[in-house]
């Protein structure tokens, strides 16, 4: 799901993080957004400590196999971190 800030995205993402049978991973570019724009955001150390910095690696991730083996997996992306 791609979104913009400042909507119903986290409420929806929490839905289906609620269901049983759903994976799901909340912004996983963001920490490769802020290593390449230099961008300064709350939480931004903890972020780019915990979350891979290189896109490649974070898209081949998602789109690799299903890391929780469920039938469903849910990405929540924000549309801004998607950089060229």
């Amino acid at each position: 799901m791609w979104s913009g800030p400042r909507n119903i995205s986290t409420a929806l993402m929490r839905a289906w993080e609620n269901r049983p049978d759903t994976t799901v991973s909340d912004e996983p570019l963001y920490a490769a957004y802020l290593a390449m724009t230099g961008r300064v955001h709350p939480m931004g150390e903890e972020i780019l400590a915990s979350q891979p910095t290189d896109p490649e690696a974070v898209i081949s991730a998602l789109t690799g196999a299903n890391p929780g083996g469920l039938p469903h997996v849910y990405h929540k992306h924000m549309a801004q971190h998607m950089l060229p």
